[in-house]
């Protein structure tokens, strides 16, 4: 049987060039061109899923979306726009989207997405009519039977002895439902309208010795040795519980996935342009402080401008660890390290100062193992913790930074699974008063806040530490209570030893000494930032818009050093670049420069030979030090 499939596009020509592509791939496909020329084939006939586009001319895409999820729950719906932002994209995703993928995109990504979305949404009906067969199950298979009158137990079978670990000789004569259950199921019990037949529904019991456990129950009117009784069917359905529980639990964290990978290639689809805007915002307002004296009338205000262009790269880097693999530079590090230079940090006291008389205090295992990490992130992570504890805990508040090792042999079931294996773990304890039980499970949902939107960060500093500890194939842990909250940080351990690699402070020696530096790049502005820096630092320049040019410089001139860009649009990228440029000269060296790069032309970079990468926006100090250590 083909799947249908609604297009809705107000686009003819896009309309009429996906139509064959869909029908080839077995759909049948219905086209509209307006929102409500799709409300009547909504109406006039069953989808097994819509492709729509935000961008329509009557009716608001978003405002669909919210019609499709009431009244079609079963149907999927994918977003094919133009005019893709974060805002409509988080919008969407909370409206129940299955996926966003923003024009142009490639056809054979479209046709995997709609097949996994048409197979996830049959799953997930399958999972509902497995739990209705159960159900239906439950009723049928008496597991512990028990016969009573007016609550006095007459008969009971075996199954039901052993499931409450009683002998016949303690219960029968008894007024079982007082033994058995707890009153608040008696009272519903009694209050049933039917006379013939109570339940099924479920009900906490209670065995001998003291433990309770979920059950489901089944009560008829029956005749007994020629008397009214009842008769009851008793299901422990703890096992049951558990299990759909899990599945349920699975299929939430499959799709808060996908939410968090549609951001994150979102993030990375823009994050390359945000940061080259943010190299010029943060690059010249630096290089007019070097040159303007210390009593300049603005001298504040470009400081500002400047503080303020780095304060939106590290939005866009949040952002960015939205993207599961995102590059980033991996060392031996021990997280007492980080505790300490945290504790010493400008942002620890920045928050004694905007939450006066909090306290700060470390308690750290002198024995902790080492760790494998990216120093920036792991960093962020704690940085967002202390954050968010200082905030709940308020004036007076308390806050503890704890390091320890912990050896796990069997998984550990908590807030998630933590599998076997030897850890580092990092814990940040507050005394707030706790997190709402219904919040815990989503509190590391990108932008799920309940602070004043723009008050607090960007809504995704939870995320961050979620996305960090997981990239570093570790595990979280949550506990949380009217006395305080702590997040446990679970890093895997590495028995290699931290190396001295801190850069250190921009010295003469970081200068060049008239060296020939070739930038390729293919943004203008790019070229000239790199250009001045350069200059400053003392080197010579020379600068191409791409790939190609760059590739027939070398082949004419020599120079010391190249400055790639990655993503170069049009044209062949850094990588590419590189690997032919080295075909002519085997020995040139290389840095990557990028707003983005992929993990993958990182890693091909790196086999390529070239060693050092450097992501904008970038400050003079940072370019001076690289560029001193390839060199030389």
């Amino acid at each position: 049987m083909a799947y249908s499939v609604l297009l809705i596009d107000d686009e003819p020509n896009f309309c009429t060039s996906l139509k064959p592509l869909l029908e080839a791939d077995g759909y049948a496909v219905t086209i509209s061109h307006t929102g409500r020329e799709s409300l009547f084939h909504l109406e006039s006939a069953l989808f097994d899923a819509v492709l729509l586009d935000l961008g329509l001319p009557d009716i608001s895409g978003l405002s669909l979306v919210d019609t499709l999820r009431t009244k079609y729950p079963d149907t999927v719906v994918i977003i094919l726009t133009g005019c893709a932002t974060v805002e409509n994209a988080v919008e969407a995703l909370r409206g129940g989207v299955y996926d966003y993928l923003k024009k142009p995109f490639d056809p054979e990504r479209l046709l995997n997405i709609l097949a996994r979305g048409i197979e996830y949404k049959a799953l997930k009906r399958k999972l509902s009519n497995s739990e209705k067969r159960f159900r239906q199950l439950a009723r049928a298979t008496w597991e512990g039977i028990i016969i009573y009158d007016k609550g006095t137990l007459l008969q009971a079978n075996t199954q039901l002895y052993e499931m409450f670990g009683y002998t016949e000789e303690e219960l029968v004569g008894t007024q079982i439902f007082d033994i058995l259950l707890d009153k608040t199921t008696i009272k519903a019990m009694h209050l049933q309208s039917d006379p013939e037949t109570i339940g099924p529904f479920e009900a906490t019991a209670q065995r001998k010795d003291g433990s309770r456990f979920p059950v489901e129950i089944r009560v008829k009117q029956i005749d007994y040795s020629g008397r009214s009784a009842e008769v009851a069917a008793i299901r422990d359905v703890t096992s049951n519980r558990i299990s759909l529980e899990k599945q349920l639990a699975l299929q939430q964290k499959l799709a808060d996935a996908r939410r968090m990978e549609t951001l994150g290639l979102m993030a990375a689809s823009v994050a390359h342009d945000l940061n080259n805007i943010m190299a010029g915002i943060i690059t010249y307002p630096e290089l007019l402080l070097l040159d303007l004296p210390k009593n300049f009338k603005y001298r504040k205000e470009i400081k500002m401008i400047r503080d303020a262009g780095k304060r939106a790269a590290a939005v866009v880097n949040d952002l960015l660890t939205l993207t599961r693999g995102v590059n980033s530079k991996r060392e031996v590090q021990n997280l007492n390290e980080l505790v300490r230079n945290y504790i010493n940090s400008v942002e620890c006291r920045e928050l004694y100062g905007r939450y006066p008389g909090i306290t700060i205090t470390s308690t750290t295992d002198p024995e902790l193992a080492n760790i494998s990490c990216s120093t920036v992130h792991v960093t962020k992570s704690l940085v967002n913790l202390v954050n968010n504890a200082a905030e709940a805990a308020q004036k007076g508040g308390s806050i503890v930074i704890t390091t320890g090792n912990r050896s796990l042999t069997k998984a550990v079931y908590s807030y998630e699974t933590i599998e076997p294996g030897e850890y580092a773990f990092l814990q940040v304890h507050d005394n707030g008063p706790g997190i709402a039980t219904d919040d815990l499970p989503h509190i590391f949902d990108p932008f799920y806040s309940k602070k004043v939107l723009g008050r607090s960060g960007t809504g995704l500093g939870l995320t961050v530490v979620w996305n960090t500890v997981h990239d570093h194939g570790g595990f979280l842990d949550v506990q949380s209570n009217d006395n305080g909250t702590s997040f446990s940080l679970y890093f895997p351990v590495t028995k290699e030893q931290p190396a001295d690699n801190r850069l250190t402070p921009f010295l003469p020696t970081c200068r060049g000494q008239g060296e020939q530096i070739l930038v390729v790049d293919d943004q203008k502005n790019q070229r000239e930032i790199a250009r001045s820096l350069l200059t400053r630092l003392g080197y010579q320049v020379h600068t191409v818009a791409g790939g190609e040019e760059a590739i027939e410089f070398i082949k004419q001139h020599r120079v010391d050093l190249i400055l790639l860009d990655m993503v170069m649009d049009p044209g062949i990228n850094g990588c590419e670049t590189y690997q032919r440029i080295i075909e002519h000269r085997p020995d040139q060296k290389a840095i990557i420069i990028s707003g983005y790069s992929s993990p993958e032309d990182i890693e091909l970079a790196r086999k390529l030979g070239i060693h050092h990468f450097i992501k904008k926006p970038y400050t003079l100090n940072d370019l001076g030090q690289v560029l001193r250590l390839e060199i030389s």
